[in-house]
């Protein structure tokens, strides 16, 4: 399964501030991984890179499901 956020995002940024990893980017941003650029994941609302996500593994439950505040976060 992979974490994906939905068209309900208001763009708040709560979920990237609470993600462990920073797998979260805002919309239009690019992203480097291993050394090479991205082009952004949605330029409407905030997304996650799915290699980045590791689904906060090192804690007890998905720290940006929890502080969205429009349910917009759901695992796929």
């Amino acid at each position: 399964m992979t974490m994906k956020i939905t068209e309900d995002c208001i763009n708040c940024g709560a979920c990237a501030v609470e993600c462990p990893t920073e797998a979260i980017y805002e919309p239009g941003e690019s992203y480097v991984l291993h050394g090479k650029f991205f082009k952004p994941g949605s330029n409407e609302h905030f997304f996650i890179v799915t290699e980045i996500c590791d689904e906060c593994s090192d804690f007890d439950h998905l720290k940006c499901v929890a502080i969205c505040p429009m349910d917009a976060i759901k695992k796929i």
